[in-house]
């Protein structure tokens, strides 16, 4: 393919300097590391220089009853009266509470595994001190834990203004009217939820059954009793605090073993609603009563504690434990301490791996790298405990710059009224707003004054009222925070129209954010934490959204969390709009990771790079080769597993105005090897001339071309690569039963190549949009007003070039005789809009430069 043979008028202006690319340095940046994540902690952290860590963390030392120390220094020797040392610690973490003098900081952990052993010091690393966040201490927070009962939510200390806060509210006499409902009313008895025929499974589904028939037994006997202790702080009334004790008492009896209560889940809010009892009752409670109550709740919490302890704060992310079972902990912590000894460890430690390590699945950016299928199931442990050590540690969370992001990354990735972007566990429950992450949003709204988020609530509002009429789970969290003024609404139609969350790997682009009914939008996903928990194998695949409705994305069902379909369609790289490599999907587990190098937003185009190179090979991960045994399948080629030996997979996308999307795809591997591109889709597929199909349904249209320089052979079929079957008869949140329907899948192959260039050219719209043809002439194509060069050659080095035909917008990519006086790096991007340049190199992911 020739070089560029003309350039924009607007480039002709700027161009004062020739620059040749062997003058210039690389934009490019590699990433070799076999992993970003792991799944359990193998290295110090922080390390080489990293900036205000919030805690000192190692890996685990086998052997029992392991004890750590730590010590840290301005000077590497650790001289006396210049060293700070920590007690004797139960748990690999070390959060660093109080202020440190700013500049360069060394530590050490030190470990032994038994009593007579030595203590081992490990190698001497280093961090820096800029601008740390600073929260009491442990035995100061320790201190502050001993209040007055009842003690949680401050509770003792704000009663009389929680009351009078709350005496007109419309929500407060609701749940007053709802809580009457509950005095003597006959106790749950223990039996399934949701029961199921059991006839015909294998012993694995009959196990993964009991538990789903159970699953929600402890939240059905806990949040009445949440709910009539609110109901008491509100006015006093002593039937309500009488019947909270005479359920809690119920829930001491029930046995730990039995089916209602063994699961993790249910053993936790059983726990909880007894703290929360024994709590807001302790003055009124007799003394067997308050036994009884600690008792059980002491049971319960022990077996918790056993098992977080020198393994919880080592995992990347223990999925039940945050999502629920920290909560529940941590409040029966709060509820027990000073009064029981063990709950005084408990909390202790419920507070520093809060404090090492909130947010778990995030950094900085405000994301969540399992996707918003399994995000919205952490929200309510999200809010309440940020409240809960807020007012232990008088810090607010909710000004955290996580926190601070996450209302960017809820208006980007999943919009009023709008599927959310369908990556991770049970994306395909998300195609319009759901109930959940509506009134967490509008909870959240209350403690980070955003008003862009605040327009994301008020239309979320309008279009879903009933979510917030019969919403329990934060109806605490609304009368404890209550709204200040009318807040200050700005569209977001004023930002920009596409936004990076780099540090779980995602990028959003929207045509107009602002009013889903006319939205295309589009997303990319290269993400470093892997394939790991309920994240899947989605490394550079694209999602594309129209109208609200999913028209690209990922497939299939959430039928378990590792069954045949989940295992060898759903979670794995067949299921999703990215690259096969000689058939063979990515890694599931930590190693098959992404990044996401680049992102420009501009007015007329938006651009990002996902890099997937890292993404391919053997599945190696224990834990997911043990979930492929206990469902008898193997790890091979025959179900798209195993080692293509890719060595390049960067995937360009770039939006074009508001209706007109582009990918271009570089790749290359170890040997000649097959690449199919994929696409699936809820709506039919129909195959056009070449390697062109469409979409044409009542909402939406769309063309999709896809170019290579070899010749390419197209595939649509409806078929799962393992059948969906809702075996457990899943609902969906109104208790419907999901029909797991077939869905349509298209795949486009290449001859085997060594490396691969691919340009795919998609214009989607509403029905009664005019549809662009897609020309190509003389290694030039053209849509509407757009001219596209790219060089799919792969003897000749890759080259984007794209302009508009009034030459006021353009964007290139690699190589060309490319002369630009701003123009620094070879491989840059740039994107040229109305005489006004950005340029894009590939910036590393933090972990990179933090681990």
């Amino acid at each position: 393919m020739r070089l560029l043979h003309r350039w924009p008028a607007c480039f002709a202006i700027m161009f004062t300097l020739k620059v040749t690319a062997q003058q210039l340095p690389d934009a490019n940046q590699f990433v070799t590391a076999p992993f970003l994540h792991m799944r359990e902690r193998s290295w110090p952290f922080p390390a080489n220089g990293a900036t205000d860590p919030q805690a000192l963390l190692w890996p685990a030392v086998a052997g029992k009853n392991t004890r750590y120390l730590v010590r840290y220094s301005q000077d590497s020797l650790f001289p006396a009266g210049r060293t700070q040392q920590s007690d004797t610690l139960p748990w690999a973490m070390y959060a660093l509470h109080a202020p440190l003098q700013s500049g360069k900081w060394y530590w050490q952990y030190a470990s032994r595994a038994q009593d007579k052993d030595a203590w081992a010091w490990s190698p001497l690393r280093s961090f820096y001190i800029a601008d740390p966040t600073i929260t009491p201490t442990l035995p100061q927070m320790m201190e502050k834990a001993r209040k007055p009962h009842p003690r949680l939510w401050n509770m003792q200390a704000q009663l009389n203004t929680f009351r009078s806060d709350n005496r007109n509210d419309a929500e407060a006499t609701a749940l007053l009217r709802s809580a009457d409902k509950l005095i003597n009313a006959p106790l749950a008895e223990e039996k399934p939820t949701r029961p199921r025929d059991t006839t015909g499974m294998t012993a694995q589904q009959q196990e993964k059954m009991i538990e789903f028939m159970y699953h929600g037994f402890g939240e059905k006997v806990a949040q009445p009793i949440r709910q009539l202790c609110t109901a008491y702080w509100l006015n006093g009334d002593n039937r309500y605090a009488t019947e909270a004790v005479r359920r809690a008492m119920h829930l001491a009896s029930l046995d730990l073993s039995g089916f209602g209560t063994r699961d993790d889940f249910n053993n936790g809010n059983v726990m909880e609603g007894m703290a929360w009892a024994y709590d807001m009752a302790y003055d009124r409670l007799t003394t067997a009563q308050r036994d009884a109550l600690q008792q059980a709740i002491l049971r319960r919490g022990s077996g918790i504690y056993r098992n977080l302890v020198n393994r919880f704060e080592l995992q990347l992310c223990d999925n039940h434990v945050w999502q629920h079972i920290l909560r529940n902990f941590s409040i029966a912590a709060v509820a027990l301490a000073h009064d029981a000894p063990p709950a005084n460890q408990w909390l202790q430690y419920a507070y520093e791996v809060w404090s090492a390590r909130f947010p778990v699945l995030g950094s900085t950016d405000g994301g969540w790298h399992e996707g918003n299928g399994y995000f919205r199931v952490h929200f309510v442990s999200l809010a309440y405990l940020s409240l809960l050590f807020g007012d232990l540690s008088g810090v607010d969370y909710f000004a955290t710059p996580w926190m601070q992001n996450l209302p960017y990354y809820l208006l980007y990735s999943y919009p009023p009224g709008s599927a959310s972007v369908a990556m991770g566990d049970m994306h395909e429950n998300l195609s319009t707003t759901a109930r959940t992450p509506a009134v967490f949003a509008e909870a959240l709204s209350r403690k980070v004054n955003n008003p862009y988020f605040n327009w994301y609530v008020h239309t979320i509002q309008q279009q879903f009222p009933d979510y917030f009429r019969r919403d329990k789970d934060f109806a605490l969290f609304r009368l404890l925070v209550k709204e200040t003024g009318q807040p200050k609404v700005v569209s977001p139609a004023a930002l920009p129209a596409s936004r990076t969350f780099p540090d779980v790997g995602l990028t959003m682009m929207h045509s107009h954010i602002d009013d889903t009914r006319k939205d295309l939008m589009a997303s990319l996903s290269a993400n470093p934490f892997g394939s790991s928990g309920h994240g899947h194998a989605s490394q550079n695949a694209f999602n594309i959204n129209y109208g609200g409705k999913l028209i690209f994305g990922g497939s299939g069902f959430y039928s378990n969390f590792s069954d045949a379909h989940n295992l060898l369609h759903y979670r794995s790289s067949r299921a999703y709009c990215t690259i096969l490599a000689d058939s063979l999907g990515q890694r599931i587990g930590e190693n098959g990771y992404g990044w996401m190098p680049r992102h420009i937003a501009g007015k007329r185009i938006q651009y990002t790079l996902g890099d997937a190179s890292n993404a391919y090979g053997a599945v190696t991960a224990p834990f997911w080769l043990g979930h492929l045994e206990l469902n008898q399948l193997q790890p091979d080629r025959q179900n798209g597993f195993g080692d293509p030996g890719v060595t390049r997979y960067r995937r360009h996308m770039l939006m074009l105005d508001s209706n007109i999307i582009v990918l271009y795809d570089e790749l290359a591997a170890k040997q000649p090897i097959k690449w199919t591109w994929q696409a699936h889709s809820p709506y039919t597929i129909r195959q056009g001339n070449g390697n062109m199909f469409t979409i044409n349904e009542p909402g939406v249209k769309a063309g999709v071309y896809v170019y290579a320089h070899t010749q390419l052979n197209t595939v649509v079929h409806q078929r799962f690569n393992a059948p969906a079957i809702n075996w457990k008869g899943k609902t969906d949140d109104d208790g419907n039963i999901v029909p797991f329907t077939e869905q349509w899948h298209c795949g486009v192959t290449t001859t085997p190549q060594q490396q691969a260039r691919l340009l795919t050219v998609m214009q989607v719209g509403p029905p009664n949009a005019a549809t662009l043809a897609v020309t190509q002439q003389n290694g030039e194509w053209h849509i509407g007003p757009w001219h596209i060069i790219a060089e799919l050659d792969d003897s000749k080095a890759p080259l984007l070039y794209i302009f508009n035909d009034d030459q006021s917008t353009a964007l290139h990519y690699g190589s060309g005789n490319f002369r630009q006086g701003q123009h620094k790096y070879q491989h840059s991007t740039v994107l040229t809009e109305n005489g006004q340049s950005t340029e894009a190199i590939d910036v590393l992911p933090s972990i990179i430069k933090t681990r």
